[in-house]
């Protein structure tokens, strides 16, 4: 078969696209012509012959428009094939095509535009400085911790109308803000433990005495690290309602309530809550760690990013940000999943070009950080190893209450490794990038306070 030699001149556009011009010749243009009318000729329904018997003249004549329209299309996916071989593109979408006409006996041409795998200049991503905070866990934090798993247990009892609130209770109670900066139209509903916060100038500490259908006004001075920044450093006035005051008797710790609460024994309990929170601390401290020094190599580096990534990301942090609303209403998922974006923001109260534009700005943060991880993997040839793989199906196992057995046979059957590994992949950058970086340890803070700067 003779070769057809394709004419293909290619110029970038922004977004990582490609446009590609290609001509191809009249001979080739003829054969497929000749092959989309012998196709035609099979089935046609010429008056005064049978099916398939009329003169190829005549069908020609007949289907031509029809047949322009099939060359076209068959002559552009064909040629697209070769063209994106000799320029060696690496596509992550559907071309769009365009052409003017197609004739026969003229050569055939058209335009091709393509999203291509996006190029990234990495910048420096060893030696980069980041800091780490450092907090030590004392035998108080894990105290407090099994405290909190006896408290899911306790036993409550309402007190009477005269009852006043005390340390140890459980208080109903109704909170507005009335300061001067905003003063909120209704109350929230919260049930607290009072006494629980260690900061004097917490609300909590400033109900205590009051009586079930008493109200007042108080004041929280908010520290300046508080996890919620329009409050840190704030001096914040609330009115608050005391609905309901109730007793709570904590379980003693034994055996019994250790099993109540899925452990097979006290030391078990308090060995496990133990690991417990220091992986919380691990985990956080190094993320943080992890993020600054992500953010500090991708703000250097250089990317084109393709809009069908951009778009994919926002579809997806969409679909989770929906999720996570429907968790915390108590509602299905799938009540939501067919809200457009535009009606959701509304409903949450949110303006939706806003929410839009919020979610872009993630989209783009996220796929800027996968690409310059995934350059980071390739430069350095790292893999996941089997050792991590198998961490990963243990973890899996457990959190599930499966046997690691039963996790690999999933795993298999559903022929999902690769895409497990496409993710895993990922975690082994960035604790390449923290192994390789200059990280300064920040000086010891309590667990409530790294658990207060979330």
């Amino acid at each position: 078969m003779e070769v057809v030699t394709l004419n293909i001149r290619d110029k970038k556009l922004e977004n990582s696209r490609v446009e590609l011009e290609i001509e191809l010749p009249a001979e080739r243009v003829e054969i497929e012509y000749k092959s989309v009318f012998d196709g035609i000729q099979k089935n046609a329904k010429v008056d005064g012959f049978r099916k398939g018997k009329a003169p190829i003249q005549m069908v020609e004549r007949k289907y031509m428009e029809y047949a322009d329209q099939e060359v076209a299309e068959n002559l552009m996916k064909s040629a697209i094939v070769d063209a994106i071989t000799e320029k060696t593109l690496n596509p992550i979408s559907e071309p769009a095509y365009s052409f003017d006409s197609v004739r026969r006996g003229d050569p055939f041409s058209f335009k091709a535009v393509i999203e291509v795998y996006p190029t990234i200049e990495l910048a420096t991503y060893k030696e980069i400085h980041a800091d780490e905070k450092v907090c030590n866990v004392t035998d108080e934090d894990i105290k407090d911790e099994i405290d909190s798993i006896r408290e899911r247990y306790a036993t409550v009892t309402k007190k009477d109308e005269n009852g006043i609130i005390e340390n140890g209770n459980l208080a109903k109670i109704k909170v507005k803000r009335v300061d001067e900066a905003q003063e909120d139209d209704n109350f929230k509903d919260y049930s607290i433990i009072v006494g629980k916060t260690k900061d004097d100038s917490a609300l909590d500490k400033k109900i205590v005495g009051m009586k079930a259908g008493e109200e007042k006004e108080v004041e929280v001075k908010y520290p300046k690290d508080y996890h919620i920044k329009e409050l840190a450093g704030e001096k914040v006035k609330y009115l608050v309602k005391i609905e309901e005051v109730s007793t709570m008797e904590l379980p003693p710790l034994d055996d019994d309530l250790a099993k109540k609460a899925n452990y097979e024994s006290v030391d078990d309990m308090k060995t496990k809550t133990s690991e417990y929170i220091h992986n919380f601390v691990s985990t956080k401290t190094r993320g943080e760690s992890k993020s600054q020094i992500i953010e500090s190599i991708v703000k250097n580096c250089t990317f084109d990013i393709p809009e069908s990534m951009v778009y994919a990301e926002m579809s997806a942090i969409y679909k989770k940000t929906k999720d996570r609303i429907a968790y915390q209403m108590g509602i299905p998922a799938q009540n939501l999943s067919d809200y457009p974006m535009d009606d959701f923001a509304e409903i949450m109260g949110m303006n939706p070009e806003d929410f839009r534009a919020k979610i872009k700005t993630e989209a783009e943060a996220s796929v800027k950080t996968t690409l310059m991880l995934a350059e980071v993997v390739r430069k350095e040839n790292l893999a996941v190893s089997e050792e991590r793989f198998k961490e990963f199906v243990e973890k899996f196992a457990k959190g599930y209450g499966m046997a690691a057995e039963q996790v690999e046979e999933m795993i298999q059957k559903n022929n999902s490794r690769e895409n497990i590994e496409n993710e895993l992949i990922l975690e082994v950058a960035m604790d390449f990038l923290y192994d390789n970086a200059k990280i300064k340890k920040l000086k010891p803070i309590s667990l409530q306070d790294l658990v207060r700067q979330q």
